[in-house]
């Protein structure tokens, strides 16, 4: 609840009242109150974009937060929206030619450094421009304050004074005026100004803007302000606020809706902008000029935001929540209104136009109030080209999934379907569902796999009962390259993709060669990979020859991911369209593909046989981003074309009308009964699997499951309803390559022969130093959150790395001709590298490692980045809970590595894994479990990669203790002392930071130790006693000694209690 928590920055006790206040006053200065607690957690957001957005710009958000919070990247890019929507408003005002006098007044400006943005930033600009803060008169003195007292902000305000008033005008310089005045009291905020300002004066250009605060007004409250403002000659209105672009019934409505009203802050004047268009033309203001448009269409307008603008904020954090940011951008809007003292006239001609009601009673339509979850618009009339789909929510319970993919039944004979994997309540989820009208039914799994995944696809083929899972993603930098067969009910692991994708286009083919042969595939087209790349290639699977990447002579459609697919019969040709580019906005172009009999694919743009495609008026209603299809052939519905549904549209938002469409004749449904979010749901045929949306800072909507009925069958759908029959089975993780394998339970993993189940390594939030010691006593990894290590995870680009590391220094790195390495059969080289070359080749996939040595001795000092790497150094830190380590620190190894496997290993010192780009998963097991890894005597390190071992190949790791991490950007990973471990990159480039350190007080051998594996000086000692023991056996018979070196070894274990 970020635009209404509990952060309270800057406050204080309010003065006590020489009189008794009646109930009236108090209930008026309670939801003043509520009101003004809405700045305080708007600041901290807004100082979050600050600080992740704006670096190396001058900061003022901090001077008004007391502590830096981070926020989600969902609402640091909603909240970077609404500051450029603000700052490009008044930064074209303060542009215009004009010889007169500026003002820029921020109505309800809360701490809002807006006049210090420009003044601090675009100086040039304020030459002849006066900057005004309103809001109520309690928290514009706490702003005054530390105004007063933050030099930075006070050095920009030549000859500021404050007046010592409790009301009024608080403050003011020759560029600065404060006011603390209820808007509501518009005479004193008149009087102010023009004593203060002289704004009426016709030598004054004046530009309004209110972020959000108007809203929280009553609708006659909110009116006044606007007709107040039009009575000025030369004026401009800049509102941002919230809407309902499809009533108050649509989901991301009712939730923003409800959260405000139980905050107490309920949005009085909301309504569509049509009516906040007719409110600004019934206050004075002509129709002409008030410019209104939602925050998603300035997102992909170019006079407001450049290609590069946009490309340039996916670098600075990943981000993959679009259809929730297409929402939040939807329901808040940008208006603009003008009104100058050069065309008096239109004013007159347009206020003949406006209706002869009350200007400030504009009736709410039906359609804007919130209604209960009972309630439903089906009685609502439609247009006649409009026909009715009825959703049926599933009965039973409902267990939230969205951005996971649906895959039919495995047995003909039965009515089910399943849904795989996607984003649980808590975290990515690994594990599926089933869904049947049936009373029984058997569950259906899904593959083993090794951690939570979404945004995958599942593709039915052959006779329907097969299908093949392809890529995904675990977080937006990491994303999966796996894929699995299902065939005859078993999964097994396939070749791979040749890179890591999500949110790609994917659809079954059939024969498409003239030879005949038989074998059905799979085409994928486009998606996005872990180092935010958008993708234009196509490839196809067969079961032959795995994947193939398809050549075409032709013109290529641009690179896209969570673009549409449909096919037609008999499916080696179809369309594919919508989708994303790079720039971060929908396509609107639309291409036919057909598989060519030479095994190319061939592209054509326009040449399209859907009747809606090819009518440009209806492009924007299609050209959908994460939208789902259901398409007629074999699994075709009750003879309905092509049907799309859901997902986002890069004009406007898709309201019930037009939310399920029709592509062979243009027919739109409205939805009646159940309400689904129409976000990263699934569709099997009519059903509707999952779904919801996180809904910006107001909280997160889960759409129940549904039907979709659009026939007279509603009433046998009834009697047989569809339901959620299993849901959330637990299964072995672990993937098993090239076999057969049923989903079971952890427990029954070992009976059916498999390798061991894995034990999820938990996160514990470090508190404090105290915590970390009791972390280093229980002797188990733990993932470390809550900790703060710098501001690598955000600088450490590889253009900053290279120019801070330098382009030419020479390193040693691994190079290895194959993805695992291993240290027992040396399969790789250490060659001395150029850093800049050896960065720019591990980007583009070649097999290379970097673990850091000294540059003052690397073959007899260890590592540390202090000295080693000065230049990124102050980059990276350990917090104070840490300090333990910092204390007994060994060496700190910079770590980066391109796509290999680090072998299996144990360290004999403790150390933490600080990551910081990209997504590691590793593979740890404790010290008891060694004897099963084939390590040689004196050495630490095993040639099984246990990724991919099986329970063929190693039968005895069934018996071991797995622990699994997926370790992300900003984690710590603690391995304790002698667990063996081995960590690959999921995908792209991954930079980290190891720091070792003995956590032993005594023990370590005396000596050289580079790498902080060498054993104990017990163990060295042991080894060489062992052999003087061994030696003087050698001139015994064999039986003799066999019988007295068991009787030793029995004699070690009781004496050492083992």
């Amino acid at each position: 609840m970020f635009e209404n928590d509990s952060i309270h920055a800057f406050q204080r006790a309010t003065p006590k009242r020489t009189h008794e206040p009646n109930m009236s006053s108090m209930a008026t200065s309670t939801k003043d109150d509520f009101i003004m607690d809405t700045n305080n957690s708007s600041i901290v957001s807004k100082r979050s974009v600050e600080k992740l957005y704006y670096a190396g710009q001058p900061e003022y958000f901090r001077y008004f937060v007391n502590k830096f919070k981070r926020r989600s990247p969902l609402i640091n890019r909603g909240y970077w929206l609404r500051m450029r929507a603000i700052e490009h408003t008044v930064q074209r005002f303060l542009e215009e030619p004009t010889t007169k006098r500026k003002v820029v007044v921020n109505l309800g400006c809360g701490y809002d450094p807006l006049p210090w943005l420009f003044l601090g930033k675009l100086p040039h600009l304020c030459n002849n421009a006066t900057f005004v803060d309103v809001d109520y008169a309690q928290l514009m003195e706490r702003k005054c304050e530390v105004i007063d007292r933050t030099e930075q902000l006070k050095v920009l305000l030549p000859g500021l004074k404050l007046t010592g008033r409790d009301h009024g005008l608080l403050a003011h310089s020759t560029n600065y005026a404060a006011i603390g005045c209820d808007l509501r009291n518009l005479d004193l905020l008149t009087l102010v100004l023009q004593n203060h300002l002289q704004i009426e004066d016709c030598s004054v250009a004046i530009l309004f803007v209110a972020e959000v605060s108007v809203a929280y007004m009553t609708r006659d409250a909110s009116q006044a302000v606007l007709e107040w403002a039009a009575r000025y000659s030369d004026v401009r209105f800049c509102l941002l606020e919230q809407h309902l672009p499809d009533g108050a019934d649509h989901p991301f409505a009712q939730t923003m809706l409800r959260h405000f009203e139980k905050l107490h802050t309920p949005l009085h004047a909301i309504g569509t902008m049509d009516e906040m268009k007719q409110r600004f033309m019934n206050a004075g203001w002509l129709a002409r000029k008030v410019d209104i448009k939602p925050l998603w269409d300035l997102w992909s307008d170019p006079d407001f935001l450049t290609a590069d603008q946009r490309r340039a904020l996916d670098k600075i954090e990943p981000f993959d929540e679009w259809e929730e940011f297409a929402l939040f951008g939807s329901h808040y809007f940008l208006l603009v209104a003008r009104k100058t003292d050069e065309d008096p006239s239109d004013v007159q001609s347009d206020l003949s136009s406006r209706p002869t009601a009350d200007p400030t009673h504009v009736k709410i339509p039906t359609s804007a109030r919130l209604k209960s979850d009972d309630e439903d618009d089906s009685s609502t009339s439609s247009e006649d080209h409009v026909t009715l789909v009825t959703a049926i929510a599933l009965s039973g319970p409902h267990f939230p999934r969205r951005f996971a993919a649906a895959f039919p039944t495995d047995n003909r004979q039965s009515e089910s379907a399943g849904l795989l994997a996607g984003l649980g309540t808590k975290e990515r989820l690994s594990t599926a569902d089933t869904y049947t009208p049936a009373d029984e039914v058997l569950p259906l799994f899904g593959p083993p796999l090794s951690h939570g995944l979404m945004c995958h696809t599942i593709t039915a083929f052959g006779d329907g009962t097969d299908c093949l899972l392809v890529g995904g993603r675990m977080s937006p930098n990491a994303a999966s390259s796996a894929c699995w067969l299902r065939r005859d009910g078993h999964w097994s692991q396939v070749t791979s993709l040749p890179e890591g994708r999500y949110r790609h286009a994917a659809i079954q083919v059939g024969p498409y060669t003239r030879a005949g042969a038989m074998d059905s595939g799979v085409l994928v087209i486009g998606g996005k990979t872990s180092d935010g790349r958008v993708l234009a290639d196509s490839l196809l699977w067969t079961e032959i020859r795995g994947w193939v990447t398809l050549r075409s002579d032709g013109r290529l459609p641009p690179a896209r991911f969570g673009a549409n697919i449909t096919p037609q019969s008999p499916y080696v040709l179809g369309q594919i369209f919508g989708g994303m580019s790079d720039e971060g906005v929908i396509l609107n172009d639309i291409w036919s593909w057909s598989m060519e009999d030479d095994g190319r694919i061939r592209y054509d743009e326009g040449n399209v046989s859907l009747v809606s495609l090819a009518d440009g008026l209806l492009r924007h209603k299609i050209s959908r981003f994460g939208a789902q299809i259901c398409f007629s052939g074999p699994r075709s519905i009750d003879g309905l074309g092509v049907l799309i549904v859901g997902g986002i549209t890069g004009r406007g938002m898709l309201a019930r009308d037009t939310e399920i469409m029709d592509l062979d004749d243009s027919t739109e449904f409205r939805i009646v009964g159940h309400r689904p979010l129409l976000v990263g749901h699934s569709l099997v045929d009519r059903l509707v699997l999952g779904g919801g949306a996180t809904c910006f800072s107001f909280g997160t909507h889960w759409s129940q499951s549904c039907l979709l009925s659009f026939d007279d069958m509603l009433k046998q759908r009834a009697t047989r309803p569809w339901r959620l029959a299993h849901a959330d089975i637990p299964h072995s993780k672990l993937s098993t390559e090239g076999q057969p394998v049923s989903a079971v339970t952890h427990g029954d993993a070992g009976a059916l022969g498999l390798t061991a189940a894995l034990e999820t390594v938990p996160r514990v939030n470090l508190a404090d130093e105290a915590a970390f010691r009791s972390v280093l006593d229980a002797g188990k990894p733990v993932i470390l959150t809550g900790c703060d290590i710098g501001s690598c995870t955000t600088k450490w680009t590889n253009e900053y790395l290279k120019n801070s590391i330098g382009h030419d220094r020479d390193i040693v790195v691994h190079v290895s001709p194959e993805s695992k390495m291993d240290f027992q059969t040396k399969n790789f080289t250490y060659e001395t590298q150029r850093f800049g070359p050896f960065l720019n080749a591990v980007s583009a996939g070649s097999k290379l490692y970097l673990r850091a040595l000294s540059t003052r001795s690397p073959s007899e000092a260890p590592t540390n980045i202090r000295t080693d790497f000065p230049g990124i150094a102050p980059d990276f830190i350990l917090p104070e809970a840490l300090s333990f380590i910092t204390e007994h620190q060994h060496s700190s190894p910079l770590r980066i590595s391109g796509p290999v496997t680090m072998w299996l290993h144990y360290d004999v010192m403790a150390n933490i894994l600080c990551q910081i780009r990209a997504t590691k998963r590793l593979l740890l097991y404790p010290p008891f479990d060694v004897s099963a890894f084939g390590i040689p005597p004196g050495a630490s390190s095993s040639s099984i990669d246990v990724f991919t071992a099986t329970s063929t190949t190693h039968p005895q790791l069934a018996f071991t203790h797995p622990h699994e991490v997926l370790l992300a950007p900003g984690e710590i990973l603690y391995i304790p002392p002698l667990w063996l471990h081995t960590a690959t990159p999921t995908e792209g480039v991954s930079v980290a930071v190891n720091v070792f350190f003995r956590s032993l007080d005594k023990g370590y051998a005396a000596g050289r130790d580079v790498y902080g594996n060498r054993d104990l000086a017990a163990y060295e000692k042991g080894r060489r006693d062992v052999k003087g023991i061994v030696k003087g056996f050698e001139c015994l018979p064999e039986d003799v000694r066999k019988f007295y070196l068991e009787r030793l070894v029995q004699e070690m274990r009781e004496l050492s209690g083992l």
